[in-house]
């Protein structure tokens, strides 16, 4: 995600434009459905901070489970309309990444930061003897990272629009400093700045609409816990502009990737940039045996260009793992 423009997206002349008329404004039935199926937001204190996630399912410790992690400067409502879309097989779970939505902030991030806090909610969070973990765009990066450390204990990694390659480019780690995110008068001067990051339009408004409204903070002035006391009262973003300053990728990607000790798959968007010749030629020579697809109709954010059809694909990553029996002895 990103700010600091109105929503000027859909006819920005850098990427391909929908005409107003063609987005779709009116929640659907299934997406108000969704909404409104049952849930509990939970908190685990993960190296000092307390990381929020939300479950759906039942209390059944034999049950597969998934885990979903969002992209950069996102949340995990962004998984609030798809996690109910596989519940009637499946427990699932997604959460707030450390500095993100309302997990708590760290003085330090790093790559392994994120990890842990990936795999201690993938394992206490009630999802099957061995956890599948969904991760997207940045949350792919870190989910990654987070199968260097965890993956005999999981069910399997899939890694959504976030491309292994060799050599890896570093997306922080040179940038200048990143300022304090800006502060607006009030929530819907602030909404109306929300967009995606990289940009790309979204025929399904009313999705890019609720999770937009969810990405935002009230402040007041004083307060601002874990950097400079606000001057200033208003509207901002749920995320600490600081957590990228220096953060490093590393250049070990491959290597992991091909190394896992449980099964992995990468999902693209098929209109996405990242889904290009050279990238899938790469991934299949590197690890033959991990599934490479594509979502048609998708760009970059695939659970918002197509939500059915990324949730579809999940569920068939659960489906050929559970019956080669890597997500662990499960009963039914």
């Amino acid at each position: 995600m990103a700010f600091e423009k109105p929503n000027t997206y859909l006819t920005d002349p850098a990427v391909r434009s929908i005409p107003e008329e063609d987005v779709i404004r009116h929640q659907p039935l299934w997406f108000r459905e969704a909404l409104a199926a049952p849930r509990e937001s939970r908190r685990l204190t993960v190296d000092g901070a307390s990381i929020h996630y939300l479950r759906w399912g039942n209390d059944d410790p034999n049950r597969p489970g998934i885990l979903f992690v969002h992209g950069n400067g996102a949340h995990a409502e962004w998984f609030s309309f798809i996690a109910p879309l596989l519940t009637d097989r499946y427990n699932v779970a997604a959460m707030d990444l450390g500095g993100m939505g309302d997990s708590d902030w760290r003085t330090i991030y790093s790559r392994e930061s994120f990890a842990h806090e990936i795999g201690q909610v993938a394992l206490n969070a009630g999802l099957g003897p061995k956890p599948v973990v969904v991760g997207h765009s940045f949350g792919g990066f870190v989910t990654l990272i987070a199968g260097k450390h965890y993956s005999e204990k999981l069910g399997g990694l899939l890694l959504a629009d976030f491309t292994v390659r060799s050599p890896v480019r570093e997306w922080f780690l040179n940038d200048p400093l990143r300022r304090p995110t800006r502060i607006y008068p009030d929530y819907e001067t602030a909404k109306a700045r929300f967009r995606l990051a990289p940009l790309q339009p979204c025929a399904n408004g009313f999705i890019v609409d609720y999770i937009g409204g969810l990405s935002l903070r009230e402040v007041k002035i004083g307060e601002n816990p874990g950097r400079r006391p606000s001057t200033e009262a208003g509207w901002t973003w749920k995320f600490d502009a600081e957590m990228f300053n220096g953060l490093r990728m590393g250049d070990d990607h491959s290597d992991i990737y091909k190394n896992l000790a449980c099964p992995a798959a990468t999902m693209f968007g098929l209109e996405s940039k990242d889904y290009d010749p050279e990238s899938i030629a790469f991934l299949r020579e590197l690890a033959p045996e991990k599934p490479v697809f594509a979502i048609p109709g998708a760009q970059h954010h695939i659970m918002l260009d197509q939500p059915h059809a990324f949730a579809s694909g999940v569920a068939a990553m659960m489906a050929l793992w559970e019956a080669q029996g890597s997500l662990g002895p499960v009963k039914r």
